[in-house]
């Protein structure tokens, strides 16, 4: 397998990822190059773009902050390789073989490894972030196959550039939230078969609650703004939990109503999910009433 790993950057010394994946490369014996591509970060700029010594490494550091999509469509074009294999920045590889293991898959269109937490939060403060990911996004390979395409992330996943220049990510999406759901839709429309295997990156940099709550309200308006746009609305409801949701209350005409209760209930909520035994139930209600309200203007 000829691979481009492409990683975004933003605010992240990447240098114990980059050691890493090399090494498991050149065990592997493989064609790699590891793209390293910088979104106008303020801090680690220096010690990151240093790797570029490295054999077999490159950086290109962004002026500008382009996003998330913006910079992984920027990635896929910049890349050398047949197979790119993008990941976040703030991840280690959980396993000595991970490259071996997406190797071990050539052949495959699209190939998603999945998450893995710590036991434990980093302090009080990240207990919101840390038990979405541990309930919700450290899922095994057999679940995620259910729904293949429902449950695509871009953490962690490897892609052939050519199915990659079919489906990019959509550059209208701003901030944090939802590209993933998008992107996976898109590849659903295409008959892009997307497979799960049990080869998952640690997360390690999450958010604090109070930042993850602000991205999850942001996900949401870009969720919305998705279901406005998508050609397919009911599949694509059907495809999402939160939709799923809203759509009942649509049919029960209680969108206004949730909405309005929401305004009310907003600080209650927030009082729990900042502090250190977040209820995931009550995050789940945050968003919905988010979303009616989104969908009230």
């Amino acid at each position: 397998m000829e691979l481009s790993i492409c990683i975004p950057i933003y605010n992240q010394n990447v240098t114990p990822l980059v050691n890493e994946l090399r090494a498991q490369a050149l065990r592997a014996d493989c064609q790699f190059e590891i793209l390293l591509m910088d979104d106008a970060s303020t801090r680690y700029k220096e010690a990151n773009s240093r790797l570029c010594e490295l054999e077999g490494v490159r950086f290109i550091g962004l002026e500008k902050n382009v996003g998330r999509s913006v910079i992984r469509n920027k990635l896929a074009d910049e890349a050398f390789y047949d197979y790119l294999l993008f990941m976040d920045c703030d991840v280690l590889p959980y396993s000595p073989d991970f490259l071996e293991k997406y190797i071990q898959m050539e052949g495959h269109d699209v190939v998603v490894g999945g998450y893995r937490y710590e036991e434990q939060p980093i302090s009080d403060a990240y207990t919101l972030r840390w038990k979405y990911g541990k309930k919700r996004e450290e899922r095994s390979a057999a679940t995620r196959n259910r729904r293949p395409n429902d449950s695509f992330s871009t953490f962690n996943f490897l892609i052939k550039k050519s199915i990659f220049k079919q489906v990019r990510f959509d550059e209208s999406l701003k901030g944090y939230g939802h590209e993933d759901t998008f992107f996976g839709i898109s590849l659903k429309e295409a008959g892009v078969k997307v497979t799960h295997i049990d080869n998952p990156l640690l997360h390690l940099g999450y958010d604090n609650s109070a930042v993850f709550l602000e991205k999850s309200r942001n996900s949401v308006h870009n969720l919305w703004a998705i279901y406005g746009k998508v050609a397919d609305r009911d599949g694509f409801a059907d495809s999402v939990k939160l939709l799923r949701y809203y759509r009942s209350l649509e049919r029960s005409g209680l969108v206004s109503l949730c909405a309005t209760l929401f305004t009310y209930a907003d600080k209650v909520l927030q009082y729990n999910l900042l502090g250190k035994s977040p209820y995931l139930f009550l995050f789940d209600l945050y968003k919905l009433g988010t979303l009616c309200v989104c969908s009230s203007h």
